[in-house]
């Protein structure tokens, strides 16, 4: 590299120019004709070559930033955008399917990403304000920066701190053309499939114009085994879990409450990926000092997310006797809750045969994103140099969900349910006794099921792995006298519970913006050397709507979503309808002649009438389950086709509490002044932020029958707005040649997910006996336009030491003192039960508006390639970047013992250590990642408040390339090469929740550069 000498007042412009072109575009550079004239040509290539170029993106920052360098074309550190942010300090990525996903900077999600210095959409956040990159092939991308501090000229918000991503631009590239493919398989330790992706970049740099294509084509298999507390969400949860005194005095004559479930399970988690993403970029020198420059990223996605196991559950009929402590089912930690009851952790339960089934999930996802970015550049070399820019972006997202159970009890005799079965029509009553006036009867629907009330299974998480037992008890049943693992390992031990297809959504986003910045050097003016002004407009638009598949029964006198054995016609509207149930000939149990009965929705149905099914037996580490039978998740590529098919006919029904549209306006405007003064650097300004809100909600009905679903009745519309002004200050002083000291100062603010403004009620209701109803069981209030956006005063204090070329060492402080933000909560609502009987409150999770929090915290860290430090051969190929980061928060929740609760998604500690060897032939690298336990959420009084903790987390991921030509490279890269696992618990680490079991993936390639 260059030794020459360059004047500090011309040293930012330079580097940030010449060594990473995707911040030059996000900055207008100053002194810019002066730059040039200094500026060489570096080719960004290898390990060292990207750690020097990240380190000169942080020296010469105007505030206080970290980045990440791809070290070739097509190629950051790691698999994911997210996986490689994990490395820099401050940050913490949560895992979705093993893979990075949500990033949080200094413990905090309220995270703005923006795309070469501007916001963008992505198919995978479409209403959301935080940074998750999904969607985002890593491949498109030249490097990523990380802001912990602000900017008035920057257009990111956030409350921690901001990401923008870097594509390359043609003048970034070598004259003339430039070439770049890449090919590999990765195979992973669990899906055990080989995924292919072929990536590849070309260019032509005319010097006055050039044009940049760069593609990606990619497949993956995900794959996660889990076992715990029964929730099929994205990561799993606590779901509905209540506690032994729910609906009910405990019948076990306990006094102590302990968290129940409301059912456990094990089962395989697939994601099955097509992905392909596409840049396009021109850019011309239009002379005179213009420069024009057009943009188009875009990218298609569909993901398969598949879910198929295990679940032992309380079929929503008892929580205070379906699971109770055996005798060494106490952990030993207790606490008393806020009304003074007594509550201890349970980790080892014996559970009542209420339900056995498996059932099958498919949440099928079809994602797309395009984003389009015009600008014109000025600068002629004179004082005034500046931008006008226009971005539009738009996205869609589809999901697609299909549930299928199949249930080992019968529903007809001999179980805690059950006698006799549901009624059904004459062509199910073969060998039963007709007792309606079309011949009905109540049929058979478990005619091979288990006939047993009394066994036991257990479920002790104590050890290690969770281990299922109690099913070599013999039971009897259809298929007479055997154990419970010959009834789970026979196809004619299994009918169907219920078919569904809820939640189903379409999304459509749109973002569109105006901006104008420009700056103006002085010449001679003491201490101030330049200004930045300029305005943007921003319009952000969310039109979100969650339906189900329903099917109409009974000649059209009746609707359904769930399509279950244990859910039958209305008798308000279906009462005398021949296609909806008989009128009785004897009397049956309490029923009289002459009654009118209904016919389940359900009639009996083996678990492979209208579906393929296969057998499953292995759930990862978790012992004791048998081999079972499953609908294959095939069967639910298409739900509405497969509801249509099955039930000959089916509708779009739309759910009102969970549909809005939100339209964001946002006005700005802002000047910045940039000074120097002998050692001292620096930036003050103040950017005001005018904001209009539309939030239009849906009033939904009471729910429909058979379902969750409210109709839409009406609207209700919330239009408000509200000006942030928000300035910001950041200090730097050049203490020595290559030691720096950073302080700076900030208001900031950052928009909610759009779905806290404008979600509406939705009621989860389930079967309950003892009204023969549907019963309220909990709800959600997802929207509340009152709410206001996050808003911090931001303080940081940083050192660094650059001793080497591709070396330094930093401290950094921060505190964030938050003054309004959302959090979740629990409200009460008495919501009435299908019956019109009001049996609660129950309660209904929601955001609520929070006050008073703050974190505060350090990092620290080192990058240092031994090279810098030494000549011993053996040792000068070596480097290590290590770093800690601690963050403490603390807000108005408190756990169990009134303690401070931390912010969700917060580790306190969090630690990352990368060792690399490179050499002309050949380079290495091995990556550890370490997160404390981090809350996921808060429980409700259902379950004492006590909180949802992920446990401590590390990852070992590997790389290594060999370079056997100029132009050609072999790669290897291992992720999660130690296997390891994500686990929960609720509040104490001993009463363990649920776990995700991560594989490893191993990727070999090639890639070739001309």
């Amino acid at each position: 590299m260059s030794n020459r000498t360059f004047k500090r007042s011309v040293l930012s412009s330079t580097i940030a120019v010449a060594l990473s072109a995707g911040f030059a575009q996000n900055v207008i550079a100053e002194e810019k004709s002066s730059a040039d004239a200094e500026m060489e040509v570096i080719q960004v290539k290898g390990i060292r070559a990207s750690t020097v170029k990240a380190i000169n993106v942080k020296r010469f920052a105007p505030s206080q930033v970290d980045g990440i360098a791809s070290e070739d074309i097509g190629k950051l550190p790691d698999v994911t955008i997210s996986d490689s942010l994990q490395r820099i300090t401050g940050v913490q990525v949560e895992r979705t399917a093993g893979e990075g996903g949500p990033v949080q900077i200094r413990g905090l999600p309220q995270v703005d990403s923006t795309l070469n210095g501007e916001v963008f959409l992505s198919a995978t956040t479409i209403d959301s304000s935080g940074a998750d990159f999904g969607d985002l092939p890593a491949q498109l991308f030249s490097g990523v920066d990380v802001y912990k501090t602000s900017e008035s000229k920057r257009s990111a918000a956030g409350i921690s701190g901001s990401i923008d991503l870097k594509t390359r631009r043609p003048f970034d590239m070598s004259e003339g053309w430039t070439t770049n493919v890449s090919a590999d398989v990765t195979q992973g330790s669990i899906s055990d499939e080989a995924d292919p992706n072929i990536n590849g970049l070309v260019s032509y740099n005319a010097d006055k114009w050039g044009v940049l294509f760069s593609a990606v084509t990619q497949e993956a298999t995900l794959a996660t085994d889990y076992n715990g507390y029964f929730d099929t969400s994205e990561n799993g949860g606590i779901g509905a879990a209540n506690n032994n005194f729910t609906w009910g005095q405990n019948p076990q004559g306990n006094d102590i409450r302990h968290v129940v479930p409301q059912g456990f399970a094990a089962f395989n988690k697939q994601e099955k990926r097509e992905r392909q993403g596409y840049q396009f970029a021109f850019q011309t020198d239009l002379s005179e000092g213009f420069e024009l420059v057009f943009e188009a990223f875009y990218t298609d996605q569909e993901r398969f997310n598949e879910r198929q196991g295990l679940s032992q559950n309380n079929r929503w009929y008892s929580f205070n006797d379906y699971a109770f402590p055996t005798d060494s089912g106490w952990t030993g930690d207790t606490f008393t809750d806020k009304d003074g009851n007594p509550w201890g952790a349970v980790n080892d339960f014996y559970l009542k045969p209420w339900r056995l089934q498996t059932f099958t999930q498919v949440n099928n996802n079809y994602e797309t994103s395009t984003n389009l970015n015009l600008e014109l550049n000025f600068n002629n070399g004179g004082p005034l140099s500046g931008q006008v820019r226009a971005t539009r972006a738009k996205a869609d997202a589809s999901m697609r969900h299909g549930y299928g159970e199949g249930d080992l009890l019968s529903i007809d005799q001999g179980t805690l349910v059950t006698g006799p079965g549901q009624f059904a029509p004459s062509e199910y009553c073969s060998g039963q006794d007709a007792v309606g006036d079309q011949g009905g009867c109540y049929a058979q629907f478990s005619p091979g099921g288990i006939e047993d009330d009394s066994f036991l299974l257990r479920y002790d998480a104590r050890g290690e792995s969770p281990v299922f037992s109690g099913f070599d008890q013999m039971v009897n049943g259809g298929q007479g006298l055997m154990s419970i693992a010959d009834y789970m390992g026979s196809l004619d031990s299994y009918h169907i519970g219920a078919f569904s297809s809820e939640g189903n959504t379409d999304d459509e986003g749109e973002i569109n913006t105006f901006s104008t910045k420009w700056n103006y050097q002085f010449d001679d003016m003491p201490f101030v050397t330049s200004v930045d002004f300029g305005v943007r407009y921003m319009e952000r638009k969310v039109d979100h709507d969650q339906f189900t598949y329903t099917s109409e029964f009974g000649d059209g006198c009746d609707i359904a979503q769930w399509k279950a054995v244990d859910q039958y016609h209305t008798e308000k509207t279906c009462t005398g309808n021949k296609a909806a149930g008989e009128f009785l000939t004897e009397d049956v149990g309490d029923l009289t002649a002459g009654t009118w009965v209904p016919y389940t929705l359900l009639n009996p149905t083996r678990l492979d009438t209208h579906t393929t099914v296969s057998q499953i037996s292995n759930f990862g580490s978790v012992k004791g389950i048998p081999t079972m039978w499953a609908i294959d998740p095939s069967n639910f590529r298409d739900p509405r086709q497969f509801h249509l098919d099955t039930f000959g006919n089916v509708q779009r029904t739309e759910n009102a509490g969970a549909s809005y549209d939100v339209k964001l306006n946002e006005f700005s405007y802002f000047a910045q002044a940039n000074f120097e003064w002998e050692m001292i650097r620096g930036n003050f300004g103040m950017k005001v932020v005018e904001t209009d809100l539309y939030v239009k909600q849906n009033l939904a009905g009471s729910n429909l029958p058979h379902s969750g679903l409210g109709p839409d009745i009406g609207d209700v519309v919330t239009e408000r707005s509200y000006t942030d002004y928000l300035p910001s200050l950041n200090v730097t002083a050049d203490v020595t040649e290559d030691v720096i000291v950073r302080g700076a100062y900030a208001k900031n603010m950052q928009s909610l997910d759009l779905a806290s403004w404008g979600g509406g009620k939705t009621v989860g209701k389930a079967i309950d006996g003892s009204c023969n109803c549907l019963r309220v069981k909990n709800g959600t209030l997802t929207g509340n336009p009152a709410l206001n956006p996050w808003r911090s005063d931001n303080y940081s204090l940083s050192a660094e030491w650059y001793n080497g070329d591709a070396s330094m060492m930093f401290l950094s402080l921060y505190r964030i003192e938050i003054e309004s933000f959302t959090e979740s909560g629990t409200v009460e609502i008495d919501e009435p039960d299908d019956d019109g009987i009001s049996r609660g409150p129950w309660p209904f999770s929601t955001q609520v508006q929070g006050k008073g929090g703050d974190v505060t915290g350090l990092e620290v860290g080192i990058r240092a390639a031994m090279s810098d430090y030494t000549d011993i051969a053996i040792l000068n190929n070596f480097g290590i970047d290590a770093n800690y980061t601690y963050s403490d928060s603390k807000q108005e929740k408190k756990d169990v013992f009134g303690n401070d609760l931390p912010f969700v998604g917060m580790s306190k500690d969090t630690y990352n250590f990368v060792l690399w060897y490179e050499q002309e032939e050949f380079s290495t690298r091995l990556a550890w990642n370490s997160r404390s336990p981090r809350l996921i959420t808060q429980g409700s009084d259902a379950v004492g408040r006590q909180s949802l903790y992920q446990d401590t987390y590390s990852q070992l991921d590997f790389s290594a390339t060999y370079h056997a030509t100029d132009y050609l490279d072999i790669y290897l890269h291992g992720s999660n090469i130690t296997e390891e696992v994500q686990q929960t618990y609720l509040e104490f680490s001993s009463q363990k929740a649920f776990r995700n079991e991560y594989e490893s993936r191993w990727t070999l390639g090639v890639r070739a550069t001309f």
